[in-house]
């Protein structure tokens, strides 16, 4: 008979062995329906290791920090659980802003006509992928055919039947984020320009250009993530931002502690890309930003000792705040 790995326990057992390892359970009745809402898995297994104790050879099973507390645990969850509804809300609205400003800069540059703005001599080739050994472009194109040629959602479907014809602007509605990357990246140097010059208001040098395509690709992985539900505290995307002065100016992060991995591809790295994405909207940047400040600081009223392991989980400085402020006042992301 095959024996399962983890085979299933019922609550009571559950909580019985949180105690058996230390954890501080007074409470079973709200610690049943806590652990019904999140389930262990998530809730423990997720957001216990900040409160372990260094594991020893004389034992296999965790052990945490005397005095740990169940809420303390819940109240990591509970963090975690703002910090992804904050990032799923800011880099929704960024996809929206690039969805739209590539529609704009696509149709602007080549047309509305199908044949025009997806003729495939506008586009580069881009490099060939692992999967099945075809060019970016040859991939993609593929995907954007089916959709045009097969549209499955409206109001991709009304455009074809009517006008037998679907704009970029309504085509991007059936786009992923990571298609709209891929077009963005495989796009020409006039697209690019243009939808720069709309999003953030400046003409792109090549620094500039350099950062705007590594943002809007760290978004789409914190998006990604925060979407399936993913930990966001200490999530590490495996794109990476590149060093620029706004890690100083907004961190007041070193060169040296970028290389150390503070900003660099961590929520800290989020924040740098997401004030950078909507410097030409101050009001909705610094809302943005208001919002993680209140959450950190709740969660800083019931847990002062972890507080500043999670900003340095976080990559950001304990003075995060009066840092943001300092750096647009010096230097307003332009």
């Amino acid at each position: 008979m095959e024996v399962l790995e983890k085979p299933f326990i019922d609550l009571d057992e559950q909580i019985e062995k949180l105690i058996a390892r230390g954890l501080e359970i007074t409470d079973h009745d709200k610690a049943r329906q806590q652990l019904v809402k999140t389930t262990y898995y998530d809730l423990i297994n997720g957001y216990k290791d900040m409160f372990l104790l260094p594991k020893e050879e004389k034992w296999h099973d965790d052990k945490y920090i005397q005095g740990t507390k169940l809420n303390d645990i819940i109240d990591l969850y509970e963090l975690d659980r703002q910090l992804r509804n904050a990032t799923l809300e800011v880099t929704l609205d960024i996809e929206c802003r690039f969805y739209s400003s590539m529609s704009y800069s696509l149709a602007k540059v080549y047309g509305e006509k199908e044949e025009d703005y997806l003729n495939k001599d506008n586009y580069k080739l881009g490099n060939t992928q692992s999967h099945n050994g075809n060019y970016e472009r040859e991939n993609l194109f593929d995907a954007l055919r089916n959709k045009i040629n097969k549209p499955k959602i409206q109001p991709l479907i009304y455009y074809k039947k009517k006008y037998n014809n679907i704009p970029p602007w309504i085509l991007v509605k059936d786009l992923t984020f990571g298609e709209l990357v891929m077009l963005y990246k495989l796009s020409s140097k006039e697209v690019k320009e243009e939808v720069i010059s709309n999003i953030l208001g400046t003409t792109a040098d090549e620094k500039t250009k350099e950062l705007f395509f590594v943002s809007i690709k760290i978004f789409n992985k914190f998006r990604n993530w925060a979407a399936h539900g993913g930990r966001m505290y200490n999530y590490r995307c495996r794109i990476e931002l590149p060093y620029t002065e706004h890690h100083a100016n907004i961190f007041g992060i070193s060169k040296e502690k970028y290389i150390q991995g503070n900003g660099k591809n961590d929520f800290a790295s989020l924040i740098i890309a997401a004030m950078f994405f909507l410097k030409k909207d101050y009001s909705y940047m610094l809302e943005f930003i208001v919002k993680i400040r209140v959450n950190l600081d709740d969660y800083q009223k019931t847990n002062p000792i972890q507080y500043e392991n999670i900003l340095i989980e976080l990559g950001i400085p304990s003075n995060y705040f009066q840092s943001i402020q300092r750096g647009m006042m010096i230097s307003p992301l332009t």
